[in-house]
C-alpha cells in the first residue's frame, strides 16, 4: 500500500509544481540509507539492552529509562523500528522484542481504547495518535511476520485507538468553538492515523472524520509564510505584532509529515500544496550542521538542538516529498549525522553537551527518533538529482519572517536568528521575546548562543529532565538586573520596538525594550527602558547597550564544552575551538564570570549546552557596554 502511496505523491507533487527530475546517481541515496540503517540498529540494540525480563507482567517487556528511572508509557512507538529490523536482518531478537514490548503496553492501555502517556505519572492519553501511527506502520509493512493471534490482537488495539480518536473531538478536532485550544500536532496527526486505520480495517467513518479534520486544518496556516499555527492557547486573534502560536519542531517532526502522509493517501491536493509550501518555509530554519533552529518557538522548552525531546522526527515526511525537492535528502543526511554526534553508548542524548557534562540520556529521544528513521527507511528510494545545498548554506544577508516577527541572518560564515516573536504558550517565560539574539552560529566555531527558556521550569515534567547541578542559567544574551531575588530582563518584554536595516554590507538592529520579570512586571521603582544595538557583518557581531542601568549587566552565556580551554581577562575572553579561537572583546565595560559548577560551566538541559556565563559590567559615566564577537 505504501508503494502505491509513494507513486501517488509523485503524481500529486508533479501536478502541483512540475515534472519529477530524472535519476542521475543513486550512490548518494544508498549512502544515506546506509547511514540511517547503521544508526537505527545501534539505537535499537541499546534500547533492547534496557528491556526488562521479569515474571511480573507489569515489568516484563518494559524498557527502563536511565535518566528518569522508570518506564515511559510511549515506548510502544518502538514497535515500528523493531519490526523493520526484524524483517531487514532476520534476527529474531527484534521480533521478540517487539512482541514483548506490545505485551507490556497493556499496562498503559485503557478501556476507552487509548494508551496513557505514563504509568501513574501522567494519565494524558492524547499521544494515542502517535502510538497508533507506529502500530499501523508496523502492521502494514511487517504484519506478515506475526502469528495470527498476535496480529489480530494488535489490529483490535488499532481499531480501539481509532474509536478513541473519534470519540474525543476535544483532543483531535479543529472545530474549537466553545473549547479551549488543543495543540495542533494532535489533530494534524489524527488525519493520517484515522485515514490509515480506516483503510486497513475497513472503517469508512474513520476516513470521513480524517477528511473533516483536514478541512479544518487548512485555515491554520499563516498568511505570509505558511507556518502551521496552533501550538499555544490563543488561536482566535493575532498578537500585537501580528503573530500566531507556532512551534517549529512540533511542526516539522509531527504535524507536517503526518499531514503529508494523509494528503497523499486521501489525494487531498489542496492540503498537500499547503504542507509542501510550509515544509519549504520550515527548512529555512535548518542550520548548515543539520540542527533545527527552534530558538524562538512557543514550545522550545523541549528543543534539543538536533530536534525535539519527545516529537518523532521529520525524516519520513520530508523524504515522502523529496522527488520534487532534491535537497530534502541532504537535510535528512545532515540531521542524521548530528544525531550520531549526540549518540553515546547507543542512546541519543538530549543535547550536544549532555554526555560531556555527565547528564544521563532519557531513552524517549532514542525510540522517538528511531520511529522517524524507520518511517523514512520503509519508503522506496527516490529517483532524483542530488542537491547538496540547503537554504541556510547561502550568504543572503537577511530574511524576515513577518508571521513570527523573526529575522534570519547570513553574513560570511555567520548565521544568526533575531526575534521579537510575542506569541506566548500556556505559561510565561518559555521563549525569548524582547528583541533577542536567539541563536548565533559560525561555520568553524559551531553554535555560540542558543536561546533557552527565560526561566527553566518543568512545563511537561514527565517529558523533561530536572537540573541536578548547583547552578542554572538561561542561554539567551540579555540585559539583566536582579532585585530582591527577582530577575528582570528584556527577554519577556511585550512592548519592544525593533528596527532592522541593511547598510554598507552590515545588518543592524536597533532595539528599544524594557526590563521586566517573567510575568511582564516592571521593578517597583517603575519602568526601566533599555536601548540595545546589534551589528552583523562578515567579520562578526557587535552588541552595544546604551546607558545601561548601573545595577544591570549584559549577560553573554557563551556555548562552550567543559573540554575547551578558556582564557579570560577584564577586556577579553578567548575560547579555543577545534578550528580556531572564538573571541569576545569588551570595548566598553568589563568582563566578569558568574559562579559556575566545578567544570567551569553552567549546564542548561534545554537545548542541552554547557555555558560559559560572561557578565559585561557597565563602567564610566555613560554606563555604555560594547562587545565584539569574532572568530580566528
Amino acid at each position: 500500500m505504501k508503494n502505491w502511496l509513494f507513486m501517488m505523491v509523485l503524481f500529486c507533487v508533479s501536478s502541483l509544481s512540475g515534472q519529477v527530475r530524472k535519476v542521475s546517481d543513486n550512490s548518494s541515496n544508498d549512502s544515506l540509507r546506509n547511514e540511517a540503517n547503521k544508526l537505527l540498529t545501534e539505537w535499537m540494540d541499546a534500547f533492547l539492552a534496557h528491556q526488562c525480563t521479569y515474571s511480573d507482567p507489569a515489568l516484563d517487556g518494559g524498557v527502563l529509562c536511565p535518566a528518569c528511572a522508570r518506564m515511559h508509557g510511549r515506548i510502544g512507538d518502538a514497535v515500528l523500528p523493531l519490526m523493520y529490523l526484524a524483517e531487514k536482518t532476520g534476527n529474531p531478537k527484534y521480533l521478540l522484542g517487539a512482541k514483548r514490548l506490545m505485551a507490556w503496553m497493556e499496562n498503559v492501555h485503557r478501556p476507552d481504547g487509548s494508551w496513557m502517556n505514563d504509568v501513574h505519572v501522567s494519565d494524558w492519553n492524547g499521544t494515542t495518535v502517535f502510538a497508533a501511527i507506529a502500530l499501523y506502520e508496523a502492521l502494514h509493512y511487517h504484519g506478515h511476520l506475526l502469528d495470527d493471534s498476535t496480529r489480530n490482537h494488535w489490529k483490535r488495539r488499532l481499531v480501539e485507538a481509532g474509536e478513541f480518536m473519534m470519540n474525543n473531538p476535544f483532543i483531535y478536532s479543529r472545530k474549537r468553538e466553545g473549547m479551549r485550544n488543543m495543540n495542533v500536532n494532535y489533530s494534524a496527526s489524527a488525519t493520517y492515523a484515522l485515514y490509515a486505520i480506516g483503510e486497513m480495517c475497513n472503517r469508512p467513518e474513520f476516513k470521513k472524520e480524517a477528511g473533516e479534520i483536514a478541512a479544518g486544518l487548512k485555515k491554520y496556516f499563516t498568511a505570509n509564510d505558511c507556518f502551521l499555527y496552533g501550538e499555544g492557547p490563543n488561536i482566535t486573534t493575532e498578537t500585537k505584532n501580528g503573530c500566531r502560536p507556532v512551534d517549529l519542531l512540533y511542526n516539522v517532526e509531527e504535524s507536517l509529515p503526518n499531514m503529508a502522509y494523509y494528503a497523499v493517501m486521501a489525494n487531498d491536493t489542496t492540503l498537500l500544496s499547503l504542507v509542501e509550501r510550509s515544509m519549504e518555509t520550515h527548512l529555512e530554519f535548518m542550520l548548515p550542521d543539520g540542527a533545527w533552529d527552534n530558538s524562538w518557538g512557543t514550545r522550545s522548552f523541549k528543543w534539543t538542538y538536533w530536534g525535539g525531546r519527545t516529537s518523532d522526527g521529520f525524516m519520513g515526511g520530508y523524504y515522502l516529498m523529496s522527488a520534487h525537492h532534491p535537497n530534502y535528502p541532504e537535510a535528512i543526511r545532515r540531521n542524521i549525522r548530528l544525531l550520531r554526534r549526540a549518540t553515546h553508548d547507543g542512546l541519543l542524548h538530549g543535547g550536544m553537551h549532555y554526555f560531556v557534562s555527565g547528564v544521563p540520556p532519557c531513552i524517549h529521544h532514542t525510540f522517538g527518533h528511531a520511529k522517524a528513521l524507520a518511517s523514512f527507511l520503509e519508503q522506496p528510494p527516490v529517483k532524483t538529482n542530488a542537491l547538496k545545498k540547503l537554504p541556510r548554506d547561502s550568504v543572503y544577508g537577511v530574511k524576515h519572517f513577518k508571521d513570527i516577527r523573526t529575522w534570519l541572518l547570513s553574513q560570511g560564515d555567520w548565521r544568526a536568528t533575531f526575534t521579537g516573536y510575542d506569541a506566548e504558550y500556556k505559561v510565561k517565560g518559555t521563549h525569548p521575546m524582547g528583541g533577542a539574539l536567539s541563536l548565533l552560529w559560525h561555520a568553524q566555531a559551531g553554535p555560540v548562543f542558543a536561546a533557552t527558556m527565560n526561566r527553566y521550569q518543568l512545563i511537561e515534567a514527565p517529558n523533561m529532565q530536572s537540573n541536578a547541578r548547583n547552578y542554572l542559567m538561561g542561554g539567551t544574551p540579555r540585559v539583566e538586573w536582579s532585585q530582591e531575588d527577582v530577575v528582570y530582563s528584556n527577554l519577556d518584554d511585550l512592548d519592544t520596538d525593533i528596527t532592522c536595516l541593511m547598510e554598507n554590507g552590515c545588518c543592524r538592529f536597533n532595539v528599544n525594550t524594557h526590563l521586566v520579570d517573567v510575568n511582564q512586571h516592571a521593578p517597583k521603582q517603575g519602568e526601566v527602558p533599555v536601548e540595545m544595538n546589534y551589528t552583523f557583518s562578515e567579520q562578526g557581531v557587535s552588541i552595544t547597550v546604551e546607558r545601561c542601568h548601573e545595577s544591570a549587566c549584559l549577560m553573554l552565556p557563551i556555548i562552550s564544552s567543559p573540554e575547551e580551554v578558556v582564557k579570560i581577562s577584564e577586556r577579553e575572553a578567548c575560547i579555543k575551538k577545534d578550528k580556531g579561537t572564538l573571541y569576545i572583546a569588551c570595548e566598553a565595560g568589563r568582563i566578569n564570570v558568574a559562579p559556575t559548577d566545578s567544570d567551569g560551566r553552567i549546564f542548561n538541559p534545554v537545548p542541552g549546552f554547557s555555558l560559559l556565563p560572561l557578565q559585561i559590567i557597565p563602567e564610566g559615566i555613560g554606563k555604555k557596554i560594547q562587545v565584539a564577537i569574532y572568530f580566528r
